[in-house]
Parts: C-alpha cells; structure tokens; sequence
C-alpha cells in the first residue's frame, strides 16, 4: 500500500496528463463521427385536427386557443436560435390560420401575426397563403374586418406587384358599410385603377362618392368632405390631362 501511495505520489501529474490526452481524444472521435447527425425538427408543425383540438380543450376552447396561438407565434425560435421566414411552410401556416379562426374568429391576434409579422417572408409564394387566409378571414364580416382587407390589398400592390389582386381586395373594402370606417376606404378601388391606368373605374367611384355623400347614408365629417373634394378634383384633374374621354365607359 505504502509503494502504491508513493508511486501514485511521484506518477499522479503523468497519469492525469495522459488521462486527459486519452479522453479528450475520445472527445474528438466522438464530436467526428457525429457531426453528420441533426435532430429532425419541423420549424413549423402540422396544424392540429379537430380531434387533437376536442381532445385538449377540456371544454375550454378559448384557452387553448391562447395557447397555440403563442406557439404559432413563436414558430423557428428553436434551440435559442431563430429560422428565416423564407425556410418556413407556409401551407402549414395558412393551416394553422385557418384552424386558429374556428376557435375563435374574432380575434384580431391571428390576422395581426398574418399582416405585420408572416407576410414580410420573402418569398412571394408566401404572401399568397397570407392573402389567401386574410380574404377568408374578412370576408365572414367585411364590416368588422375592413381592416385586414387593407392590408391584403396594401400587400397585393406593394410587395406581390400584382394590380389585379389588389384591386379585387380593394374593391371589397369599398363594400363595408362600417361607420368607422374612413372615407378613404371607399376610395381605395379608383387609387388602384389610376395606377393600372383605368380611368372608367376611378370615374366610377368618383361617382359612387358624390351619390353616397348626396344621398345621406353616410354621415361625412368636414375633414372627410374636404379630402373627398381635394381627391375628386386631383383625379379629374389628372384625366383631363390625359385626354380621357368619359363617353367611353
């Protein structure tokens, strides 16, 4: 015992040395042969079913709607890293969505994720799932949801370059018949038109305009009326310019 006391006394630094030689080579090897290995993660899940959803709930719908809606938001925040938009499926989003509105339609937490944070992916296909939920969504109350259909037009015209798309969410916006609605949402078809170049369209809703404020179905402020004016004036200003002949439409 004494000699294995003293042997270990007068070797111990050596031996510690070549144990940590012998392990951290090991370490190598290791970290070698399993670099190639990645954990398999979807960045963003399958949606729910219906059964999942009925399962879970306990009869309690609206809280299980917060809480997936808060694991839709925090999609590709993996490992304490985050995912390019681009790298994400947005059919599987556009699912999401959709599943999210049957539990609860009227809140403005899921159109919100829709038309600030998921459309900015660069990658226009993606936009497309985006307009495509956002017309589902306000088209069940365009009066309520007058606002997500500016945003699906403001989408289609800025970043998809697309006139027609936006011009077909411009004009159900000028349908909504809510009264906190700004003028201007009635306006928005004729600001598309002018820039596909249709004059007809924007003579027609300047003449929407006049009738609606002339008829008295909508209590127009004086601030509205004068920006009613200022818009009429600057359009038929412009088509005279043009040599825009009204006899044609």
């Amino acid at each position: 015992m004494k000699n294995f006391k003293l042997f270990f006394y007068i070797y111990s630094h050596k031996i510690f040395f070549w144990l940590f030689i012998l392990i951290f080579i090991c370490q190598v090897f290791f970290w070698k042969i399993s670099e190639k290995y990645r954990i398999n993660y979807d960045i963003v899940p399958p949606a729910p079913s219906k059964h999942f959803i009925k399962a879970t709930s306990f009869g309690d719908e609206e809280f299980l709607f917060r809480i997936l809606t808060l694991r839709l938001q925090n999609s590709g925040d993996i490992f304490a890293g985050f995912v390019s938009l681009k790298k994400y499926d947005y059919s599987r989003i556009y699912d999401w969505m959709t599943m999210l509105d049957k539990l609860n339609s009227e809140s403005r937490i899921v159109p919100s994720l829709a038309s600030y944070y998921y459309s900015q992916s660069s990658i226009l296909e993606h936009k497309n799932y985006i307009l495509k939920y956002l017309d589902e969504h306000s088209s069940r109350d365009i009066d309520k949801n007058w606002w997500w259909l500016f945003q699906a037009t403001f989408i289609a015209k800025k970043d998809l370059n697309d006139l027609d798309k936006a011009l077909y969410f411009a004009q159900k916006l000028a349908k909504n018949e809510a009264k906190e609605a700004p003028l201007w949402t009635k306006q928005m078809p004729a600001f598309i038109s002018e820039k596909k170049g249709d004059g007809c369209m924007a003579l027609r809703v300047i003449k929407n305009l006049i009738d609606e404020s002339e008829s008295g179905k909508r209590q127009i402020s004086a601030e509205e009326m004068n920006f009613m004016r200022h818009f009429i004036n600057n359009r038929l200003s412009k088509l005279k310019k043009q040599n825009f002949n009204a006899n044609k439409c």
